[in-house]
């Protein structure tokens, strides 16, 4: 909202097939959908007020919007303690985004990719990179101080898009580029953090442990391979991509399941069924979000699947007892 009224635009209409309205969100009982928000993204994107509007409305995210999980991101006590932590338990908090760190030789940098439609537009896609870029923005600052700067950012759009990024996003900005990067300098991940402490950070992060051990109560090599899908969203992953990162042959992989009375299959579908189960108790997921954030390419499919693993239908079960 700031940054559309910063334009003195009218954001009435933005709400559009939401059900919302701007007075209700002052609201502190309201709840909104991820769906309710992409929709209101699209109805800002079709507008196309601005090139920059997008990175703006994800300059004006803070930290403090992501309730414990932001709270725990503050504590960390160094860079580095906010990239294992974000990398193991974002899929808690935003489980429809893609959120990956790269560090090696050449690269350090977060990448990450929306999870919407795959019909997406060209149009909207980068309307949703550069809300993406203007969030990493802005956290990096709440967390490494408002000095912080990123030397570059790389998005996968073209320069033709009618949604860019602002000159000052970074002093070099690099479109068509094979992944969408907000890149950080290697020296700030041993970097320590003005706010964090010890003590709460590891009191926060065992509540976020506690809800993810809930979901990988297997032990042994299946442990495993559940703990890979559901930390990397790998549930449409062959066994063989899977394999590589656990440092084992598919045919290992195959036989160690066996010998545990179990198949890679089955652990795919357990992951799935609790996981699905936890995010239609959330009343901000609708079943064609959990359908698609769980690998199945359409919802019908997702409903099937949900009825065979449970015995119910997933509206069924999100119905109060």
């Amino acid at each position: 909202m700031n940054a559309l009224e910063q334009h003195n635009i009218d954001s009435q209409h933005i709400f559009h097939g939401t059900g919302l309205g701007a007075d209700q969100l002052q609201d502190e009982d309201l709840r909104i959908s991820s769906s309710q928000v992409i929709r209101v993204f699209q109805n800002i994107s079709e507008k196309r007020w601005h090139p920059y509007i997008a990175y703006e409305i994800g300059n004006s995210m803070h930290v403090s919007s992501y309730g414990l999980y932001g709270y725990a991101v503050l504590c960390s006590v160094t860079y580095r303690d906010t990239v294992e932590f974000a990398q193991k338990y974002h899929y808690l908090a935003t489980p429809t985004a893609s959120l990956n760190f790269q560090h090696s030789k050449d690269v350090t940098a977060w990448e990450s990719e929306p999870s919407v439609d795959r019909n997406v537009t060209k149009d909207f896609y980068s309307f949703l990179v550069c809300v993406q870029m203007g969030i990493f923005n802005s956290l990096h600052k709440d967390v490494l101080g408002s000095g912080f700067e990123t030397h570059l950012i790389q998005v996968r759009f073209g320069e033709d898009s009618p949604n860019l990024l602002p000159a000052d996003a970074a002093p070099k900005i690099e479109y068509a580029s094979d992944n969408n990067r907000f890149h950080i300098r290697p020296e700030t991940i041993d970097q320590r953090l003005e706010l964090g402490n010890h003590l709460t950070f590891k009191q926060v992060q065992q509540i976020c442990e506690t809800e993810l051990s809930e979901l990988m109560r297997q032990e042994g090599i299946a442990g495993k391979v559940k703990k890979t899908i559901v930390q990397n969203a790998a549930f449409s992953e062959t066994m063989e991509t899977i394999s590589d990162q656990l440092g084992l042959t598919s045919r290992t992989l195959r036989r160690r399941l066996k010998q545990e009375q179990t198949t890679f299959s089955e652990i795919v579908d357990s992951a799935r069924t609790e996981l699905a189960m936890k995010y239609l108790r959330r009343a901000d997921l609708s079943t064609d979000e959990i359908a698609y954030v769980l690998g199945f390419s359409e919802t019908a499919s997702f409903v099937r699947a949900f009825k065979r693993w449970t015995g119910t239908t997933p509206k069924s079960f999100r119905l109060p007892q």
